[in-house]
């Protein structure tokens, strides 16, 4: 059933390219869903600091790079906290809290992202349910060194100048012990980006809601084999209904090595590597796309970095995100 789902869903996006993506590609998003999800901080029990960074067509100059840094909690069970002389019930385990920054550069188009999220999780039999809200911060600035424009040109008058844009995000995700499927969607508001009296209509410079939807499952190999498998499809989508997808397989040895390609519809491949060390997880990616531009650089590289602390003990342990 899940092969046969895994290809309807090939199908159905495979000649589609998205054309309207305003937020950061991570090719190594199983790692730190939270970048993609908000419904995610916390939900392992864990205190989980990831750093990351993503360069696009190495070899070529000024082509996009970003880079990131976040963390997220959870808020565990506590029998009760005196506060101000007073006694107050304490947290039941359920609540999640994340900050992540983000830096994204492309061409003379410089956005940092700011965002601080809650999330909440319920345990259903043996699943667990989240949710996930997140208020966003994102300063839009032009880079006077790198852009070029004609004369007259309705930008001019606002290069090097910053703005300031309030958004929000949603996330809703479902886990079990082998399966986890997630959706989100980012620039709720679709704020415009306003450079002071800047003579461009708002529409012109509107931010596009964006979907996402993704999913894996995992299962051993072999029977009482210390290899597993784990298929996975993330679909992306705005609001004007431009699609992408990734489709990916992954093989992880004693849950410390894994590797694994994914395909991405836009016409790359890409390589997955990466290990656990203790509580740090290192992760790689290497993308290869047969497009024009592709063929003239040395690829696009990934990096990722993640360190998970807590009380094992109070961990849920039955979630295993990597």
């Amino acid at each position: 059933m899940l092969r046969r789902l895994l290809l309807i869903i090939f199908f159905i996006t495979g000649g589609l390219i998205i054309k309207s993506q305003q937020t950061p590609v991570f090719s190594q998003y199983i790692l730190n869903e939270f970048l993609i999800n908000p419904s995610v901080a916390g939900i392992d029990g864990m205190t989980t600091v990831n750093l990351s960074g993503r360069k696009q067509w190495l070899g070529f100059q000024h082509t996009p790079e970003t880079y990131s840094a976040s963390i997220n909690t959870r808020l565990l069970k506590s029998p009760f906290a005196v506060i101000k002389g007073k006694v107050k019930k304490g947290s039941e385990g359920h609540v999640g809290l994340g900050a992540s920054l983000i830096n994204d550069q492309n061409g003379a188009i410089h956005r940092t992202t700011f965002q601080v999220t809650y999330a909440y999780h319920v345990f259903i039999n043996n699943s667990q349910l989240s949710f996930g809200l997140s208020g966003i911060t994102t300063q839009f600035r032009i880079d006077e060194d790198l852009a070029s424009l004609k004369t007259p040109d309705p930008m001019e008058g606002v290069i090097g100048k910053s703005a300031y844009i309030p958004d929000a995000a949603f996330g809703l995700n479902l886990s079990t012990v082998k399966v986890n499927i997630g959706f989100s969607v980012s620039q709720i508001l679709q704020s415009p980006i306003k450079f002071g009296d800047l003579s461009v209509k708002p529409k012109d410079l509107q931010q596009i809601r964006q979907y996402c939807i993704y999913g894996y499952y995992r299962t051993g190999l072999v029977k009482n084999s210390n290899w597993e498998f784990e298929p996975s499809i993330l679909i992306r989508t705005s609001e004007d209904l431009q699609y992408s997808s990734d489709i990916s397989a992954r093989f992880i040895y004693e849950k410390q090595y894994w590797t694994g390609l994914s395909f991405r519809t836009s016409g790359e491949f890409i390589m997955l590597l990466g290990l656990k060390l203790n509580r740090m997880y290192f992760g790689y990616s290497f993308d290869y796309g047969f497009n024009k531009i592709s063929k003239l650089t040395y690829g696009s590289h990934e990096v990722s970095v993640s360190v998970k602390f807590g009380d094992s003990s109070r961990r849920y342990r039955w979630i295993q995100r990597y």
